[in-house]
């Protein structure tokens, strides 16, 4: 730590017990929601649970500020990539601890330190997303997990495709939320605005600048509607700007998990024109409280949304297919209504949280058969000179902050 500013928020626990770790970004999204309700319905078992939150001062996503259901909780903040990746992954590893166990790695950081350290625990891999980027941390750091896990059949089937010599360690498991009385009610006026609803992060890679095009053209159909946008993010700005007619718009930066399925029962329709998608958190939650989806047409949604009783799938990055899936909806309410209890019936009878992570803690409990030795040479596929276990810390700053003022 030094005089480097970054930090280990607590000294990890010591236990006889092995230990269970989560390690995870400290961020609000679906990775961080749903590692929450897995910690929060687990049942009692052999580990200590902990979770390990991780911070990069170069990302500047809301922080979750949210104390998780672990035994113990540590936040590890670092700045990459100016600083030396050893000192990151030894800080790393000092809030994981050491001793048998599991270490769940659910990104980047966690992935490094295990190809840098032996972490002396079985290492799980969950895949979060249809998305180069999971398979590619899959692929790289391949001979150090021990298995691997996906929540959506999509990247089941991917994953096997590129690492087929690993069949008998990917495993397919689909997450839960909460699933409460918390549902949908039908307007009280068959003609009153349809109520559409967002949740997600403002990113252009969920398509949110599609939306007031969508808007305009429900308004060149004469069907009213009124929007709720819950997220924030790096297009806001833009989103703000491009949405010049706005009046009927209800902006909500930051919620809760519980908050955002309270949003969706008051809502008709979720709307999610997303570029790129795994399991998704919002479209699961919003199904839940009875909100119809119309959502692109990604491999990963059919899962979710069959595209006739549970929700609408229409063509991505299309306004008007959008526009005119909302359309149907507005103009027929009965189908609205059967569409809402289908899609809550969905969620209730395959994604109940209870169920779902009493598979993730039966794949945990074979974390001695799982586990293999560590290769006599592990993989090394990031860093340049500068990242040297013996080069000291400050130095790779200073160096680094150096030349990028050079630029």
């Amino acid at each position: 730590m030094g005089g480097s500013g970054e930090r280990v928020a607590e000294v990890a626990i010591v236990s006889d017990r092995p230990t269970l770790v989560y390690v995870l970004p400290d961020k609000i999204g679906g990775v961080f929601s749903i590692v929450a309700n897995l910690l929060e319905y687990r049942r009692s078992d052999e580990f200590d649970y902990r979770a390990v939150l991780t911070r990069n001062r170069r990302d500047d996503a809301a922080r979750s500020n949210v104390r998780l259901a672990a035994d113990s909780q540590t936040t590890v903040t670092y700045t990459l990539p100016d600083e030396n990746m050893y000192a990151v992954v030894r800080r790393l590893a000092r809030g994981i601890g050491g001793g048998p166990g599991v270490l769940v790695c659910n990104d980047f950081a966690e992935l490094l330190m295990a190809s840098l350290l032996d972490p002396e625990k079985t290492v799980v891999q969950i895949l979060h997303g249809d998305y180069d980027y999971y398979y590619d941390l899959a692929a790289t750091h391949d001979p150090l997990v021990h298995a691997f896990v996906a929540y959506s059949r999509v990247v089941f089937d991917n994953l096997l495709q590129r690492l087929p010599h690993r069949r008998d360690s990917i495993f397919w498991l689909p997450y839960g939320i909460p699933v409460g009385d918390v549902r949908r009610e039908p307007a009280a006026r068959m003609s009153a605005p349809l109520r559409l609803i967002f949740v997600g992060r403002l990113d252009e890679a969920k398509g949110v600048l599609l939306l007031p095009a969508i808007d305009r053209l429900l308004g060149e159909a004469g069907v009213p509607v009124a929007w709720t946008i819950v997220g924030a993010g790096p297009a806001g700005g833009a989103l703000h700007d491009t949405w010049r007619d706005a009046s009927g718009v209800r902006w909500i930066e930051h919620a809760t998990s519980a908050d955002v399925r309270l949003l969706c029962a008051e809502h008709d329709v979720f709307v999610l024109p997303t570029r790129a998608e795994g399991l998704s958190v919002a479209t699961m939650e919003a199904m839940s409280a009875g909100a119809v989806p119309v959502v692109s047409d990604l491999p990963s949604m059919v899962e979710l949304v069959d595209g006739d009783c549970s929700g609408l799938r229409v063509r991505t990055g299309d306004a008007h297919a959008f526009a005119a899936a909302i359309e149907t909806l507005a103009r027929d309410r009965d189908r609205l209504t059967a569409m809402s209890a289908a899609a809550r019936r969905l969620v209730v009878e395959r994604y109940d949280i209870r169920s779902r992570a009493a598979g993730y803690q039966d794949l945990f409990a074979r974390w001695r058969d799982l586990y293999r030795p560590r290769p006599a040479v592990p993989p090394r596929a990031y860093g340049s000179r500068l990242d040297r276990p013996w080069i000291p810390n400050a130095v790779v700053r200073l160096v680094r902050s150096t030349l990028r003022a050079a630029r």
